[in-house]
């Protein structure tokens, strides 16, 4: 073995000391430009951002709004309404009853303290309000249309914003709810009002604390609510362009954030849409990120000169280094961190090998397993759990392949492995495989079952078609009832 001597010693050490150097004076020239310059409004606006999407706003606007929700679905389901409903045409005292209502209404007025708190009888068609009875609707009367339209519609409870002829006709959030009867005959319709102002004091305050523009839409684009009423019932926010040509996405998206950036002279920045699946309404955020951007962009070029002053002399002094260490990097990108296996692009690398040398290659079948219901894992016990039963998986997988072939993670819960052996042998491995794994304490416990397709390598296959083949026997393996497997050695699975 090679020894280095007194003089190599000083020289490695002094070209480690200067690369070292250089991207430490590099580093710190432009972090201190950049922090000095840039480092409150980065802050500022990284801060805004992380509260946007921790759903600072989305939360506080749910619970504005589905409060009064879950106050006219209790009040549905009352049995003192639904008792009163039913009474109504036959008390001999009209009076009194009205008077008990009323009690009970202004009773949910002053426990909740809405604006408004309703009932209207489907039977005598009398709209009572926490202060007497207001009206009797009718379909003539515009008024009314709300009625009308929502008992239309097959919907539990309905969001409408409209004005309160018992509020000075103040416009309002109303929550409509369906009062049944045990057999499911419509009694009547309650539910309490919420004076817009509120929620556009909400918003508002966002407005006025995160420099943005914030309003909820309805999944026809009609604006519901704004902060300052500019917008509300007057415009369709699918009419603009960003919104029109992005429709899909934003409608389809009902789990997270929709985030679209926008440039248009002279702003830019970004819309951020979030379904509210209790009010079946979008809120819509606007971020303008212009002034941001500017800084930005009058500070690039010194930026960047600096940037390529250094990478020069890094990528002068560091090439040698850069080669020898070449080949530990790049096996590094072929691992997946979480288990230690084989990810897909090792995985595929291995099969293009293996397709290439055919004739060199013994019997082999490609196999793909997932982990069904694996969700229910993650919702249930947490992401952690989630992870290490990947882990286990991966180790009790790796057993079973042993020295006959290989396994990698495909993505997400999807494995994906080869092996070597005739048809005999590898389902004496597969079912020893599903054996273990049904013993296994710890993934017991977490019901953990896997489904697994496995097809055999073909002189005529790609890497391609081998791995859809495989991909379609996963199917056939679920299709069947999953926690199993199938095994095809021809060249085309057909549906059944």
């Amino acid at each position: 073995m090679y020894q280095l001597n007194s003089s190599d010693r000083r020289y490695r050490v002094q070209i480690n000391f200067i690369i070292s150097l250089i991207i430490l004076v590099g580093f710190l020239t432009v972090g201190l430009i950049t922090y000095t310059i840039y480092s409150d409004l980065i802050r500022e606006d990284v801060l805004n951002i992380s509260k946007l999407t921790a759903s600072n706003i989305y939360g506080d606007i749910g619970n504005e709004l589905t409060k009064p929700i879950f106050v006219s679905l209790t009040m549905a389901n009352d049995s003192f309404l639904k008792t009163w409903i039913k009474e109504e045409p036959t008390t001999p005292d009209i009076q009194k009853h009205r008077e008990e209502l009323q009690r009970y209404l202004l009773g949910i007025k002053a426990k909740y303290l809405y604006d408004s708190v309703f009932l209207v009888s489907d039977q005598s068609k009398v709209y009572y309000h926490y202060e007497g009875i207001n009206k009797t609707i009718s379909p003539d009367d515009e008024h009314d249309a709300w009625y009308f339209h929502y008992l239309s519609e097959d919907l539990v409870y309905d969001l409408d914003v409209d004005t309160d002829q018992a509020n000075q006709n103040r416009l309002s959030v109303f929550v409509n709810c369906r009062i049944l009867d045990e057999d499911k005959n419509l009694l009547g319709v309650t539910g309490v009002g919420l004076e817009i102002k509120h929620v556009q004091a909400l918003l508002q305050s966002f407005e006025d604390d995160f420099e943005l523009k914030t309003m909820l839409f309805s999944r026809d684009g009609s604006i519901q609510i704004d902060a300052d009423g500019a917008h509300a019932d007057t415009e369709n926010l699918f009419d603009a362009f960003v919104f029109h040509e992005n429709r899909d996405r934003i409608l389809n998206n009902r789990t997270g954030f929709e985030v679209i950036e926008f440039k248009n002279d002279p702003y830019d920045g970004y819309f951020i849409t979030k379904y509210i699946e209790d009010l079946d309404w979008y809120l819509m955020v606007k971020k303008d990120t212009s002034q941001l951007a500017a800084s930005l962009h009058a500070q690039i070029y010194r930026i960047t000169l600096i940037y390529i002053i250094v990478t020069a002399f890094v990528l002068i002094l560091a090439n040698r280094i850069i080669t020898k260490h070449r080949l530990e990097m790049l096996a590094l990108t072929k691992t997946d961190t979480p288990t230690g296996l084989m990810n897909r692009r090792g995985f595929n690398d291995r099969i293009s090998n293996l397709i290439n040398n055919k004739k060199e290659t013994p019997t082999t079948y490609i196999f793909v397993f997932d982990i069904d219901d694996f969700k229910n894992v993650n919702d249930k016990y947490g992401h952690m759990v989630g992870d290490n039963v990947l882990y286990m998986i991966g180790e009790l997988a790796t057993t079973f392949v042993g020295e006959r072939g290989n396994i990698s993670r495909w993505g997400g819960d999807e494995f994906a492995g080869f092996l070597h052996g005739e048809n005999s042998e590898v389902k004496l491995m597969l079912d020893q495989f599903f054996r273990e794994l049904s013993i296994h304490g710890e993934l017991s416990h977490y019901g953990i079952h896997i489904s697994l397709g496995i097809v055999k390598l073909h002189m005529t296959d790609s890497a391609e078609s081998l791995l859809h083949r495989a991909d379609q026997a996963l199917y056939k393996a679920k299709d069947l009832g999953k926690n199993q497997y199938f095994l095809f050695e021809g060249l085309e699975i057909t549906p059944d």
